[in-house]
Parts: structure tokens; sequence; C-alpha cells
């Protein structure tokens, strides 16, 4: 096996190009697509038909928020820009809203969109606790004004009221009435979706996939020029021939994510969290998932122009569905959800992110690797199989 492991080596220098090619490209692919999804503010236009002060509060709340673009509109541009696509929704303050607020009764806020999505459903999240926090804000105000007016009939209560509702409003910014303590062990992590280290997981997990199929794809090369018949007549065992093939396709995979992963961190700064360990070892589990199934395209395809044809397609469409490309929580599809689980990315995205992203430890880091050996096991299986060892 020594000796086919030197053989194959010696060959590294003929694909060194796809390495570097890919490796840039996933690099690159980190930097462009994180940077844009980390600068985008969505588009959110604004109908108020109540033209009330409380709606005018509530709306500069809403432009607070600096995870949104909020803009004014009225109710036939709304329609039109919502039906063209050009934003990604319009809020419609119903008339009667200040009504609504002042009585406590329910308080109804329309919405114009075509689709749903995270920062759909981020936003409406957003504009219920606003609303919340103004009528609470409101009713406080209304019973101390009418308490202090009792005391002092002299006394304005309108003045008292916006005073009282200003305070209010102002202790819910800097001062919070609940008072949370919390501790986080053994993490200084920022939880929750960052673009940038799911651009980076994503397109590493992506482009260096093609680095490994590839790579045992060179045993397609071996048949064409007959080195493969050559070998498996001459004394060196089968499992040696093969082996070797597949030990040095594996460690050119593990080196090449290797690189991406560490040219992410020192590349764009990417926090890579609590258990590198736990990264490490999806990655190697999800390196083997791809080198057998490098191994399974190499037995279906009879030669490496076909292979050549055939990976593109079964690697692109499954890093889609596999969530390289964008987050599975904004896919609503069960059909494509249930694909997604079938595939070696959706593992190794979720468990590298779940860690990098979420804060977790290395237990986050066992079930998808279990899945990804799991995985590999049938790969390797069926690759066995079909190859032909004549």
């Amino acid at each position: 096996m020594i000796s086919i492991i030197k053989l194959r080596m010696l060959r590294l220098k003929d694909d060194i190009l796809v390495f570097v090619l890919m490796t840039v490209m996933a690099l690159g692919f980190t930097a462009i697509f994180g940077a844009s999804f980390n600068s985008y503010r969505p588009t959110v236009l604004i109908v108020d038909n109540d033209n009330s002060s409380y709606s005018e509060i509530l709306m500069n709340e809403l432009k607070e928020n600096n995870n949104y673009n909020f803009i004014n509109s009225d109710m036939d541009e709304a329609v039109k820009e919502v039906e063209d696509g050009n934003v990604l929704i319009a809020l419609i303050i119903n008339e009667g809203f200040k009504e609504s607020v002042e009585s406590g009764g329910s308080i109804s806020i329309g919405m114009m969109k075509l689709r749903d999505d995270t920062m759909i459903l981020t936003l409406q999240e957003i504009v219920s606790g606003i609303t919340l926090k103004m009528a609470g804000g409101i009713r406080i105000a209304d019973i101390t004004a009418d308490f202090i007016k009792l005391q002092s009939p002299n006394i304005n209560k309108e003045d008292i009221k916006v005073f009282a509702y200003d305070n209010v409003m102002e202790s819910w910014k800097y001062k919070t009435p609940i008072n949370v303590s919390s501790k986080v062990y053994k993490t200084n992590v920022n939880s929750g979706y960052d673009s940038l280290k799911h651009a980076m997981i994503g397109f590493n997990i992506f482009f260096s996939m093609y680095t490994m199929v590839f790579g045992i794809g060179t045993i397609l090369d071996d048949r064409k020029y007959k080195t493969w018949q050559r070998m498996l007549i001459s004394p060196v065992s089968k499992v040696s021939v093969l082996g070797g093939t597949i030990i040095v396709t594996y460690l050119l995979g593990a080196l090449q994510i290797g690189v991406l992963i560490l040219g992410g961190k020192y590349l764009f700064d990417i926090d890579l969290g609590n258990s590198v360990a736990g990264i490490i070892t999806i990655s190697a589990a999800f390196v083997f998932a791809v080198t057998s199934l490098g191994l399974m395209l190499s037995g279906i395809v009879k030669t490496n122009a076909q292979l050549g044809s055939i990976a593109p397609i079964v690697l692109t469409s499954t890093s889609m569905l596999g969530g390289c490309m964008w987050p599975l929580e904004i896919v609503n599809n069960k059909v494509l959800l249930f694909l997604a689980e079938l595939t070696p990315q959706k593992w190794a995205v979720q468990g590298i992110g779940n860690i990098a992203s979420k804060g977790m430890g290395f237990q986050a880091a066992i079930f998808p690797t279990i899945v990804l050996l799991i995985m590999g096991i049938i790969f390797f299986g069926i690759g066995l199989k079909i190859m032909k060892f004549e």
C-alpha cells in the first residue's frame, strides 16, 4: 500500500491547480456573499392610515431598528412595490389604531407580503413587541394621570399623561423594568445566525467536495491508460491499490478543509466557537463521506469526462438542498427538508454551524458525525460493490 500512496502523492502535482482553484473560490465566495448579506438591510414600507400621534410613535420606534430600512409610503405605491418584489413587506397601520391602543382592545396591523422567511417572521415579532410595549406604556400613563388628577384637580391631565408615558418608554430603553441576570459558562460566543459564518461553512464544504470527488476519480484515468489493470495484476493486493488511492484523497480533502477553516479564521476573523475538536471531528467524518461518495460516482461512470459531467450536477444540487448556499431555516417545503436530510452537506453545515454560531460544545458534533459516518459506509459499500476490479 505504501508504494501506491507514494505513486498517488507523486501524481498530486497534476491536481494542484484544482486544489488551489477550489480554495481560492471558496474564500472568494465567502468574502463576497458574507459581506453582501452582512450589509443587507431589507426595505419595509409603512402605510399610515391612522395618521395619529400613536401611529407616528410606532413608526419612530420601528425606524430605530437598524436591521431594516423603514420607509413611509402610501397604499398604491406599497401594493405595486410588494407585487414587483422590490421590498420585503409593507406594514399597514389601520385606521382606528389610536382608539384600539387607548381602549386596550385588539390591535391589528396589516401586512402585505409575497412569501414568508426568517426576516419577515423576525419583523412580525418586532412589530408585535413594540405595539404591546406602547399599549402597556399608555395604560400606565393613563392610570398615573388619573391618580394624580384625583389628588391634584388643578393639574393638567394631558401633561401628566405625556410625562408619564415618556418616562415609561425611557425605562424600557435604559432601565428595563424587569432585570434579568444570567451567566454563560465556557463560551464568549454570540449565538444566532451570522451570514459570514454560514457563507464560510457552506462554501468551504461545497468547493472542497470537488477536490475529493475528482481526487478519487483518478481511478478513471488509470483505467483509461491501463494503469489500473497493470496494478491489479501486480503483486500488490486489490485492497492496497484501492486503499492507497482513498487514503491520499482523504488526506487531500482534509488538508483543503483545514486550509479553508484557517483561512476563514485568520482572513475574515471568524470565531469558530467553543469546540475546535468538534469541528475537526465533523470535518473528518464529512471528508470520509464525500470520499466514499466519489468512489461510488467513479464506479457508476466509465470515464473521467463522464465524471466531470455528472459530478457538478450532483454536488451543486445536493449542496443547495443541504443548506450550503442559504440557511435551511428559510425553507418551508417539507419535501425539500426531507431531501436535505439525505445529503452529507446538511449534517456538516448544521453540526459546524451549531458550534461556530450557536455556542454549542463538542456534544453538538456527536450526532452529525455518526450520521456522516453511516452515510460514508453506505457510499463506500455501494462503490466497492460496483467498482470494476477486472
